[in-house]
């Protein structure tokens, strides 16, 4: 039997078969992980909170830097640390009995100085201080005078003495190092202080700096406070720590310096002072002892300060100070 196509098998032979569009699927396969690129997510919460943490991470280092070079005192704003309570007064006499010689001190006064004192300095960076020790009277007082400073070359007043007190042990011929004496204290210079450091050691003049009483002071870190240098001149004047002919002639390595701008303009010509002057970046010092008929150990330091400006300003504290304490500052 023959079969034959019918119209409708040949109309389907002559058909072609669409195209049927191949949807894309999403290449799951793990070896090509890398070369799918992912759409970029949005920021969320958590992203947004890191950068602003950095941010204000970034803000306070800066800022903590920039008041790290002025001590934490920007001008006219006090000090940023934490209150001193033993700054608090919690007498209200206004006269005391204070010292051997039982001195009637005028707390007023004293109150008034410093007031005085913070007035000229608050319009500066840094941190300004003082500490008087009055030599007659046995009392002291100041602003700021336990503030942890930079010494500067104030740190060669304890290498000068143990110099004078290894030569009175018989330790050491005082005539081979005086050149090295006259140096740090006439003109503060520094190989010779360099050369002292070395010959007497370091471990030795750290045992000096404990043995002076001055608890506060590092040769290592070169710091130290007004109160710790103006208790070293103090000690020093009255003999406490040398003989006789080594402290007249430490004193008058003093006297006369070629630093002279800074607490010298303050004091009457007349009037002998022996002192240390001393400077580091954004540290000025000036400390000795003023030889008035009421003669008193005067101290200022700074720290954090722009240089020139306490230069300027450093004679009129001088003079402040001076008027003050010589200006019936007892009875």
């Amino acid at each position: 039997m023959i079969f034959s196509r019918g119209k409708d098998a040949d109309f389907e032979d002559e058909v072609e078969e669409e195209e049927i569009p191949k949807r894309k699927f999403r290449d799951l396969r793990p070896e090509n992980r890398r070369a799918r690129k992912e759409p970029p997510k949005p920021w969320g919460k958590k992203e947004r909170l890191i950068v602003l943490i950095i941010l204000l991470v970034t803000v306070l280092t800066s800022g903590i830097l920039a008041l790290t070079a002025r001590n934490f005192k920007l001008p006219n704003f006090p000090k940023i640390g934490i209150p001193n309570l033993s700054n608090f007064n919690i007498f209200k006499e206004q006269v005391i009995i204070v010292g051997n010689k039982g001195t009637k001190v005028n707390l007023a006064k004293i109150e008034n100085t410093k007031k005085q004192f913070k007035s000229l300095t608050d319009d500066y960076s840094g941190i300004y201080a003082f500490y008087i020790y009055d030599l007659n009277g046995n009392y002291f007082y100041g602003e700021n005078y336990q503030e942890k400073m930079q010494a500067a070359s104030l740190i060669k007043l304890p290498v000068i003495y143990l110099t004078y007190l290894e030569s009175q042990k018989g330790n050491l011929d005082i005539n081979e190092y005086r050149s090295y004496l006259e140096a740090m204290g006439k003109r503060s210079d520094n190989q010779a202080f360099i050369k002292m450091v070395s010959i007497l050691g370091k471990e030795n003049i750290n045992k000096a700096i404990i043995n002076l009483g001055m608890s506060k002071t590092s040769l290592e870190e070169n710091i130290t406070t007004p109160e710790d240098i103006g208790l070293f001149f103090k000690k020093l004047k009255n003999y406490e720590i040398l003989n006789k002919e080594n402290t007249d002639e430490f004193l008058e390595f003093l006297t006369d310096t070629s630093f002279e701008k800074w607490l010298r303009p303050g004091i009457p010509s007349e009037i002998r002072l022996a002192h240390k002057y001393g400077r580091e970046v954004h540290a000025v010092n000036d400390a000795g002892i003023v030889f008035s008929d009421k003669p008193f150990v005067l101290v200022i330091m700074t720290d954090g300060v722009v240089e020139s400006e306490a230069d300027k300003i450093f004679p009129e504290l001088s003079k402040l100070l001076y008027n003050d304490q010589i200006n019936e500052k007892t009875n």
